[in-house]
């Protein structure tokens, strides 16, 4: 006969298995919003509203319109995302859709769908793109069909505002109502929930069933009698679900605190009819970073590398000082450039006794000659901050991994020659002086975002 504690052990057996069920729900459930790949807009546009393109390195005024005219639109509830592809390097490892803003809508729209699900504005120098998941976008591109579209950056971006506006005049069709116009679609946290119940109600029919089920002996021939244990009596049961709730919360709780905090939208001033700037848009904007940590919450992984010059460079050897670390391509010769831009001019805005170290950790295995570097460094006008990490195909990856950068190498013809691409996350991570990761920025960035979070930390040290 099996005694209390026995039943107990298989009691605790299955809850634990239950829990790490909950775990594997909630990771596989939220691991698509996390997810890097080669499109930056599909990372930008799940913590902000506009994406714009940013070969000047900081936002021009027309842009600043853009943004503001954004902002006011989603806090009227007329819910909007844009992204300004003002050419084939905003679109990352998908370049085949460069000037097709039609089936790039609908693709962002797919890339963005865990996260976002409602209006979503594309613009591209030679059209209009629109995506709503789930229904017909005919009223929207007829609104926006005899549009012009102006030329240059800032010619996009006065054309997206005046998209917006004319957007936001489209009737919704009768059967939409009003609470589904304004919904966001399922976040993480409606994930989370939706796991958490349906476990809940899983858990609760197994254990109805156990408890129906008859404790009878069952004899064999030739066999001794087999005693089947009793079932736990209800109490005992209904605690179990307790744990079990619980622990899959405690599982979820951890899961949304490792990929980070989502950053708010600013609050800005609406623009008026005519399109006159605010007085809020006379200060720079500032954006929040998509992911964002308290103090002593994350330790930045450590690693030790190869510089420039061929000397040790770790991590750790910074310590008492706040360190930004990136990943750059050091051939690349498109965004690559520009992310050096800015953390360059991030850097630059810094009092001199508080300006932070920049770790430039490579992402190419096939491109870290010293020549490639140095070339860097004059071509980049790099600050002498800024420090190259480089070092055996092995070493490397095990850094990406630790850090979440995804990097894929393919060979394609160029000209009749055969060269390798290198696709991989842009990301700039924020450490403090005690070894943590506090930001974490996704390209596109400006300046004045990472200047603002290296000046809180200064202020917090």
């Amino acid at each position: 006969m099996w005694g209390m504690a026995d039943r107990a052990a298989v009691a605790f057996r299955r809850a634990a298995l239950a829990s790490l069920l909950a775990v594997a729900v909630v990771a596989v459930a939220t691991a698509s919003i996390a997810r890097a790949d080669g499109d930056p807009a599909s990372d930008y546009l799940l913590a902000n509203q506009v994406f714009v393109t940013s070969a000047s390195g900081s936002l021009s005024p027309a842009q600043h319109r853009l943004v503001d005219t954004v902002a006011a639109a989603n806090r009227a509830g007329f819910t909007i995302r844009v992204a300004i592809i003002a050419n084939a390097a905003d679109l990352g490892a998908v370049t085949e859709l460069w000037r097709q803003p039609r089936p790039y809508a609908r693709f962002l729209g797919q890339e963005l769908r865990l996260g976002y699900k409602q209006r979503l504005l594309v613009v591209m120098p030679n059209g209009f793109g629109f995506n709503w998941p789930g229904r017909s976008s005919a009223a929207e591109y007829k609104a926006l069909g005899k549009m012009p579209i102006k030329p240059g950056p800032d010619g996009l971006s006065d054309s997206a505002q005046a998209a917006v506006r004319r957007l936001a005049r489209v009737p919704l069709p009768a059967t939409t109502s009003t609470a589904a116009a304004q919904s966001t679609g399922p976040g993480p946290v409606a994930i989370i929930l939706v796991a958490l119940g349906g476990l809940a109600v899983l858990t609760a029919l197994a254990i109805f069933r156990l408890r129906r089920r008859p404790a009878r002996p069952t004899l064999g021939r030739g066999r001794r009698r087999i005693s089947i244990p009793r079932p736990l009596p209800l109490k005992a049961h209904l605690a179990i679900v307790v744990v079990v709730v619980l622990c899959a919360t405690g599982a979820a709780t951890a899961v949304v605190v490792t990929h980070g905090q989502s950053g708010r939208s600013r609050n800005t001033s609406a623009i008026g009819p005519n399109g006159a700037p605010s007085a809020s848009q006379a200060r720079a904007v500032v954006t929040p970073p998509p992911f964002s940590w308290p103090a002593g919450r994350r330790p930045a992984p450590e690693f030790q590398l190869r510089d420039q010059s061929g000397g040790p460079v770790s991590l750790a050897s910074y310590r008492g000082h706040p360190v930004i670390v990136t990943f750059i391509d050091p051939v690349c010769r498109n965004v690559c450039p520009l992310e050096a831009k800015v953390l360059n001019q991030a850097v630059q805005q810094m009092p001199s006794t508080q300006r932070p170290e920049i770790l430039a950790v490579s992402v190419n295995k096939y491109a870290d000659a010293r020549a490639n570097l140095l070339k860097d460094a004059r071509k980049w006008n790099l600050v002498p901050e800024w420090r190259w990490a480089v070092g055996s195909p092995g070493q490397l990856a095990a850094v990406w991994k630790r850090y979440k950068i995804s990097v894929s190498a393919s060979r394609v013809k160029v000209a009749g020659k055969t060269v390798t691409s290198i696709t991989h996350t842009a990301a700039a991570y924020i450490v403090d002086n005690s070894g943590h990761e506090r930001a974490l920025f996704l390209w596109p960035f400006y300046p004045q975002d990472v200047d603002h979070v290296l000046r809180q930390l200064s202020r917090q040290a």
